[in-house]
């Protein structure tokens, strides 16, 4: 009797080409030779990162702005809602408003769904945050 496998499927991945002049090409050449990465490995890194970055900084410049709530913002930028608070709090003073506003959220969204548990998980992000400040910063900014 055969045996069958289900592999866990690959997500789809899109090329994209990127123009660059000789003397570009050859410092990614070397910057790939020290990270011990491949071209497309690099820029793929590189590109994942600024990307997320540039989605943090929109999402806090917006918050701040009033424009948006956090959890609008979350959904328009598919950033979790602590990534953008943790945003927020590093490019403002405002850091006890920030956290004010994101537990106020939270609560009227724990209220709306009926799940008291929602606000506690958000209440325990909040304290860890503050416990750890290190660990706020989400993802490891690639090292060049």
């Amino acid at each position: 009797m055969a045996r069958i496998y289900n592999r866990p499927r690959k997500p789809a991945r899109t090329t994209i080409s990127v123009r660059l002049t000789r003397e570009q090409l050859s410092q990614l050449v070397r910057a790939c030779k020290l990270r011990q990465l491949s071209q497309s490995g690099y820029l793929t890194l590189l590109a994942v990162e600024q990307v997320r970055q540039d989605l943090l900084q929109y999402a806090a410049r917006s918050y701040e702005a009033g424009k948006a709530s956090l959890s609008a913002l979350a959904k328009e930028t598919g950033l979790d809602v602590p990534a953008i608070l943790d945003a927020v709090a590093s490019q403002t003073s405002t850091v006890p408003k920030a956290v004010e506003a994101f537990l106020a959220e939270a609560r009227a969204l724990s209220r709306k769904l009926k799940d008291p548990e929602f606000y506690q998980k958000a209440e325990t992000a909040v304290r860890r945050s503050r416990e750890n400040p290190k660990a706020r910063a989400g993802a490891a900014q690639p090292a060049i």
